[in-house]
């Protein structure tokens, strides 16, 4: 195999570890009003789920790093997928309440703990520096290709067969993961540092790594709001529950889209990944602030623009750790995943209380004001992070 073909599979493999992976929440949040119907809990319920997921997630994301780092990426993604394979079967036969649907998640989180290290130390090994960018936001199509899926399911399957079958099929992705899993890939092959000296940067210590993670964690309150609940609030806004899982789709091939767009446009012009960030963050709060505004065709005019601002920046945020902390890529960039695992975990217990208290206006005004902070925060971590000499 050549190491264009082998490099074309590691990034396929990497959306695809991801995709399967979160499957258990997503087809949740896509879901949601059949399951609720079946299952008997409201938007604050959808909320505590998805932060059962996302908080465990955080808290076993630097231990796994950590793991990861120790055990190679390889045979992570292997438990990784049998993790994730058996809590879709689980699910999808034995979650009949809110406490069991719960239990079974929490699992799934610290079964996803594995995931993002395992992938990001994959690519950090084998991609040119100077292509990382662009690579690391393929790579982060994981997540909407997973909502991407999750709202098709809503349309094919959920709504006329049920949610059940839904997890199920999820299942085949998992084998399809374990098929694509490299045997002959040697380890590290690239050079630590870019030989870009724009966009080479020393490496990032505990402190700004801890920082860039809240300005995530700040930041992935708009990933809640869009992948758990944009179906409800695209009903709310005067759409059928169909149309709303067609939303949630085409939203979330705008922000697969954006984030390849964003890594190219860093790469071809040797940024560093802070800049890209603070400005998708920014436009984001904006566009959020508008939809709490807008109802009908101008909410779903609306909408793939948040996708495309207010979720188009993981890829990039991924890349301004490992573009610093190459040898370490793993476990650094388990620090920035446990922030963004922490959002997600916090923001849909606060979001969801503000639709059941409120409604979803307000809630996306607050989910903007968050977006807002986080494009700040990444901003003045980029004005600390240190270039480095290349020789």
């Amino acid at each position: 195999m050549n190491s264009r073909r082998r490099l074309v599979r590691l990034i396929f493999l990497s959306v695809l570890v991801v995709t399967a992976s979160t499957q258990p929440v997503f087809l949740l949040g896509a879901g949601f009003l059949t399951i609720s119907d079946d299952l008997g809990f409201g938007a604050t319920g959808l909320g505590v789920l998805t932060a059962a997921f996302f908080l465990t997630a955080g808290v076993a994301s630097a231990p796994m790093g950590r793991l990861v780092q120790r055990i190679g990426w390889r045979r992570a993604i292997y438990i990784n997928m049998a993790g994730a394979g058996t809590m879709l079967f689980l699910i999808g036969s034995m979650a009949n309440n809110l406490w069991v649907f719960g239990l079974l998640l929490v699992v799934a989180g610290v079964v996803y703990g594995f995931a993002n290290p395992a992938v990001n130390q994959a690519l950090a090994d084998h991609v040119d520096p100077q292509h990382r960018a662009l690579v690391f936001g393929l790579k982060h199509a994981g997540i909407p290709a997973s909502t991407l899926l999750a709202g098709l399911a809503v349309p094919l399957v959920i709504v006329d067969v049920g949610w059940r079958p839904a997890y199920f099929i999820a299942i085949s992705l998992v084998v399809v993961v374990l098929l694509l899993v490299p045997r002959d890939l040697k380890q590290q092959v690239t050079p630590v540092h870019s030989s870009d000296t724009r966009r080479a940067v020393a490496p990032m210590q505990t402190r700004l790594l801890l920082t860039l993670g809240l300005g995530a964690s700040l930041a992935t309150w708009a990933a809640v709001a869009l992948g758990s609940y944009m179906v409800a609030a695209a009903v709310d806004a005067g759409f059928s529950e169909k149309a709303g899982g067609v939303l949630l789709f085409i939203g979330s091939a705008f922000s697969l889209s954006a984030r390849a767009t964003a890594g190219y446009i860093t790469d071809r012009f040797g940024g560093r990944g802070f800049g890209g960030i603070s400005l998708l963050a920014g436009i984001g709060a904006l566009v959020f602030v508008l939809m709490a505004l807008s109802t009908g065709w101008t909410f779903a005019l609306l909408v793939p623009i948040a996708f495309a601002t207010g979720w188009g920046w993981p890829g990039l945020m991924t890349f301004t750790v490992v573009n610093a902390n190459t040898s370490s890529a793993a476990a650094s960039s388990s620090i920035t995943q446990a922030g963004v695992f922490l959002g997600a975990g916090g923001g849909p217990v606060v979001v969801g209380w503000l639709v059941d208290t409120w409604s979803f206006s307000v809630a996306f005004v607050v989910v903007g004001v968050m977006l807002a902070a986080a494009s700040l925060v990444v901003g003045w971590v980029g004005r600390q992070a240190r270039s480095v000499a290349i020789i």
